[in-house]
């Protein structure tokens, strides 16, 4: 089996943890094993946000999994940029896994969307979703489809 891997951001956006159940659930019903990894503040929202782990049955750690991360160990990257540091631990997590990527990149300010996506793209070859978004998923759930239907 496929495994992929979505990598969260702090949990500031009010989209993001909506994004990342979709998410879950779009790459399992494309066969993928997928493991969320989160700060603590991520996870509690998602495990919240789906107590009976219908969507998601696999979360770690950020800096555990960081710490034991190995190239290859994953078939996918999915990661949450809305923020410099998100960007960041994407670009780290990138170098290491060495897999194929996708960055989505989501604002709600236009100009830091446009910086995060260039921070992204000046240090991967990842696939760049970048969409002025905040409180409404929406905008990055069409682009996400798209990619994700190309899979």
């Amino acid at each position: 089996m496929k495994k992929a891997l979505i990598l969260l951001g702090c949990p500031e956006s009010p989209s993001q943890t909506p994004l990342a159940i979709y998410a879950t659930n779009k790459l399992s019903s494309l066969g993928y094993d997928v493991t969320i990894t989160a700060n603590p503040a991520a996870s509690k929202l998602i495990k919240i946000s789906d107590p009976e782990n219908k969507y998601v049955q696999n979360m770690l750690d950020l800096d555990r999994c960081l710490d034991s991360l190995e190239e290859k160990e994953y078939d996918l990257l999915l990661g949450f940029v809305h923020k410099d540091a998100a960007a960041s631990f994407f670009v780290t997590f990138y170098q290491i896994l060495q897999t194929k990527s996708i960055a989505l990149v989501f604002e709600k300010d236009e100009k830091l969307v446009e910086e995060y996506a260039e921070m992204v793209k000046e240090s991967t070859d990842a696939e760049i979703i970048a969409v002025k978004a905040f409180h409404n998923p929406n905008p990055v759930k069409v682009q996400l489809d798209k990619v994700l239907n190309n899979l």
